[in-house]
């Protein structure tokens, strides 16, 4: 999943050089966080099964 994410918030080749990109090679998604989101240790005491939970987030643009 944190592939399909990071290709996502990539976007499309762009030349080399250009001074501002154009709209067409801007991301359509933008990572909100790099590294997932962890359960504290809290709701690990409360629910054991968020142990193994990791979220992930990424945020549409256009």
């Amino acid at each position: 999943m944190k592939q399909i994410f990071q290709e996502a918030a990539k976007g499309p080749e762009v030349p080399r050089g250009l001074p501002v990109l154009p709209d067409e090679y801007q991301p359509d998604f933008k990572l909100v966080e790099r590294k997932p989101i962890l359960p504290s240790v809290e709701e690990i005491e409360h629910n054991n099964r968020a142990r193994s939970a990791k979220l992930r987030v990424i945020e549409k643009i256009k």
